[in-house]
């Protein structure tokens, strides 16, 4: 073992520490979840692979780069990509959530603490009450996005990648590879 410094740092890959096979899917997840609302049409013109929404004159998928002509385009699509999405998008939502709700319960035993036992000022209802308005918040939101849900995403995108694999499995006939 070297009792030299580090002279660099390691390069952070991938978003929250995870790297997708599959890199399309995290471009079209912002896409998939305006769909998976019914903010955008239904039917429409979409790639052959990924699924994601293309113009009349595109020729190749502006996601994943497979030309039409390669793959036909399809009118819809299909419930089990709206589901692997949907999987991701509530998986890191239910971890954002858990980490707000430790924030501000962890606010609240400190305003507890502080009102029960705070000697002097810290004792004032006042200002604990003022801790737990401010440090829940400020709680809630290092715990819920920013702890929590860099747990969420990689959670959550294994679990879309995992589902895109198996749905690309059923499809096109092969093992799945990721």
């Amino acid at each position: 073992m070297s009792s030299e410094p580090a002279t660099t740092t390691p390069k952070v890959e991938g978003i929250a520490g995870y790297v997708t096979p599959y890199p399309y899917l995290d471009r079209l997840q912002e896409k998939m979840e305006e769909r998976i609302e019914h903010r955008v049409p239904a039917a429409g013109r979409f790639c052959g692979f990924c699924y994601a929404r293309l113009r009349n004159e595109d020729t190749r998928c502006p996601f994943c780069a497979t030309p039409t002509s390669e793959r036909a385009t399809v009118g819809e699509i299909p419930q089990d990509v709206l589901r692997a999405y949907k999987l991701r998008q509530s998986t890191e939502a239910r971890w954002v959530h858990t980490g707000a709700f430790t924030g501000m319960i962890i606010a609240s035993l400190i305003f507890v603490w502080m009102v029960t036992w705070g000697p002097g000022l810290l004792g004032h209802p006042a200002f604990a009450f003022a801790e737990l308005l401010l440090g829940g918040y400020f709680l809630a939101q290092f715990f819920g996005p920013l702890l929590f849900g860099q747990v969420g995403y990689r959670k959550g995108a294994r679990k879309r990648d995992e589902a895109w694999a198996r749905f690309l499995a059923e499809r096109d006939g092969a093992a799945p590879t990721a």
